[in-house]
């Protein structure tokens, strides 16, 4: 669901559990409950009587209500605002897929400890003089 399409937007918070209502166009009412390691919403319809009625009821069960005001989000704060500007981006930037493709480095190879070749401790390049 869009958030601009909410009407209200509740807040309710006791002992570090939280319920925030959302009542959306076309009588849905969102729920969501966080507690310390769960979340969950639901969503349900009911008219803005029922939603007060919830919202006294949990008052009355000890939880502090804040209303957060709803209004017109800046084009930086808006979550469709910023898929819309993504979507028009990538339709007018189009990403070119590449494909890399790795080369071996065959002197690399070559050096590796204990490869054939390779110098073991105390041996010299060329032949020494008391094997002569």
């Amino acid at each position: 669901m869009d958030i601009s399409k909410a009407r209200r937007l509740v807040e309710l918070e006791k002992d570090g559990r939280k319920v925030l209502l959302t009542l959306w166009d076309g009588n849905l009412i969102s729920s969501c409950v966080e507690e310390k390691e769960k979340k969950y919403c639901e969503t349900c319809t009911c008219d803005d009587a029922i939603c007060q009625e919830y919202i006294d009821h949990l008052k009355a069960q000890g939880y502090g209500a804040t209303e957060i005001k709803l209004g017109e989000l800046e084009a930086a704060e808006s979550l469709p605002k910023f898929l819309e500007e993504r979507e028009v981006s990538a339709r007018a930037h189009p990403v070119v897929e590449t494909e890399v493709i790795e080369h071996a480095d065959i002197e690399a190879a070559e050096a590796v400890p204990g490869s054939l070749g390779e110098l073991q401790p105390g041996e010299s390049g060329g032949s020494s003089p008391e094997t002569s």
